[in-house]
């Protein structure tokens, strides 16, 4: 399949995409139509309504928060209203990147400390919350009705990058193919337009000029920060398969049901 085609542009919801065709190491490949991500659905049109109806989807998994979902509440259009399962997983990139924009009037762009905020999310959000990703893969597994699944939180590139690349893992798909739809974000969103725009703003917000490079990590993903997110596991549990099992109640028998469900 080939990697632009996941993407599926979709009026009122960013960085939609169709995680289809990759394929795990026994052969099978995940199923097209059967799993979706984006960033969240609070712009939806009628259309996109629609659309969402047309392609299945009954149930969504949603990763904001309490306070992101009242900036920003679910509206679902009249065509369309799927099984709704909220399931906030928290990170502490967020939180920082408000706090960023009342530093602006007083200091430089703090470029280098904005990358390190995303790689301690990263390298947070599967361990502190465990809960939260045990709930998404249980849903997956135990409510599964045969439909569609859709997953998301804001942007669709952090919780959403993690929980895509956990289910992947799960799945046993190659590393380089879990990077590859990681890294997807970067094309879906168009990250040149996305950091330059961004880039203006803040300059305007901040009475400097701000490179376009110094702000990727709010619009895009880089691979070091999957890579510390593996390597948090990894150091808290010893290894993936441990983590599965301990923390998202993954055993040998959960992981095949998964896969029978999700792989072709």
């Amino acid at each position: 399949m080939n990697v632009d085609s996941r993407i599926v542009p979709l009026c009122g919801v960013k960085n939609f995409r169709d995680m289809a065709g990759y394929r795990a190491r026994d052969g099978r490949y995940m199923r097209p139509g059967r799993i979706f991500r984006s960033g969240h659905l609070s712009d939806m049109t009628e259309n996109c309504g629609t659309e969402m109806f047309a392609r299945d989807i009954e149930t969504v998994i949603d990763f904001r928060s309490p306070r992101e979902k009242d900036r920003h509440p679910v509206r679902w259009p009249n065509s369309w209203i799927p099984d709704y399962h909220p399931v906030p997983i928290g990170g502490n990139a967020a939180a920082w990147v408000k706090e960023l924009y009342d530093r602006l009037s007083d200091s430089d762009f703090p470029a280098k400390e904005l990358h390190e905020q995303f790689i301690k999310a990263f390298e947070t959000i599967p361990i502190e919350n465990a809960e939260g990703l045990r709930e998404f893969f249980n849903t997956l597994i135990d409510d599964h009705k045969g439909n569609a699944v859709l997953f998301h939180c804001t942007a669709g590139k952090d919780r959403t990058g993690i929980a895509g690349a956990l289910l992947m893992k799960a799945l046993d798909i190659p590393d380089e193919q879990i990077m590859e739809d990681f890294l997807l974000t970067n094309r879906a969103v168009n990250l040149d337009t996305a950091t330059e725009e961004i880039a203006q703003w803040i300059s305007k917000k901040a009475g400097r000029i701000i490179k376009p490079t110094d702000v990727v990590p709010l619009a895009g993903v880089e691979a070091s920060f999957l890579h510390a997110a593996y390597a948090s596991i990894e150091k808290h549990y010893g290894s993936l398969q441990n983590y599965f099992a301990e923390a998202l109640g993954l055993d040998d028998d959960r992981l095949e049901n998964l896969r029978d469900i999700y792989l072709a």
